[in-house]
């Protein structure tokens, strides 16, 4: 029987949060600011996964 690869769900996850964020600085004057724009990326994919982890207040 064939077995389908599947993809790491997070991997997807990750690169959907990616996506969003770069749309925010896609504008060419952020050019000379990626290694800061993917600095800040990391930190906000952070604090996002922490809070997925955190149990519902509600």
């Amino acid at each position: 029987m064939k077995q389908s690869r599947k993809q790491n769900p997070a991997e997807l996850e990750r690169a959907a949060f990616h996506e969003r964020f770069a749309r925010s600085f896609s504008d060419p004057r952020f050019d000379g600011l990626r290694e800061a724009v993917a600095a800040l990326e990391e930190l906000a994919w952070r604090q996002y996964c922490e809070r997925q982890r955190q149990p519902s207040a509600h």
